[in-house]
């Protein structure tokens, strides 16, 4: 039983004097956990500003990207329509030169047909000679002086042209 109250005795001084260490280590172990909680709100905050950093970089980085790659899209784009636009007006254009080549080789054939008058180029519808045609009597009349000396169409009388007072030309 002694050993038991000696047990007890040590146990109970054991107590106190853990009580008196505890009152004894109470303030620097407070001041302990403030330095360490400070040290970590620091590396805290340092670390939620690097990462914030980073984040914002990676950021700017894709945004970056995204608009160079969209950039990149709309020149494709824009491209393929100016191809598409330039083979659609190409193929307008071939088929406009086209079009105005038959009207024009039509129209020289037309004209290649007629005859046309010496004096003002309307078309003609009386016949000289060989190669003068004209419109109208009065256009023959005023070219007559010019033309006289080179008219191949005989008169009855043996002279060239159609005498002094017109006579009447061979109508087509």
């Amino acid at each position: 039983m002694d050993e038991i109250l000696r047990d007890d005795n040590q146990d109970m001084n054991d107590d106190m004097s853990g009580m008196l260490m505890d009152e004894r280590l109470k303030k620097p172990l407070y001041d302990l956990e403030h330095h360490w909680l400070a040290e970590y709100m620091e590396a805290r905050e340092r670390l939620l500003c690097t990462l914030t950093e980073k984040m914002h970089a990676e950021f700017l980085s894709d945004q970056t990207k995204i608009r160079n790659e969209l950039l990149a899209q709309f020149k494709d784009e824009l491209e393929t329509t100016k191809k598409d636009l330039e083979k659609k007006y190409e193929d307008q254009l071939k088929s406009e030169v086209t079009k105005v080549g038959e009207r024009h080789k039509r129209d020289t054939s037309q004209a290649k047909k007629k005859q046309w008058c010496w004096q003002c180029e309307s078309e003609a519808i009386y016949h000289c000679c060989w190669n003068t045609a004209y419109c109208s009597v009065e256009c023959q009349q005023s070219h007559w002086n010019s033309h006289r000396k080179f008219c191949r169409r005989r008169n009855k009388g043996g002279e060239n042209g159609p005498g002094p007072a017109g006579a009447p030309l061979n109508q087509q």
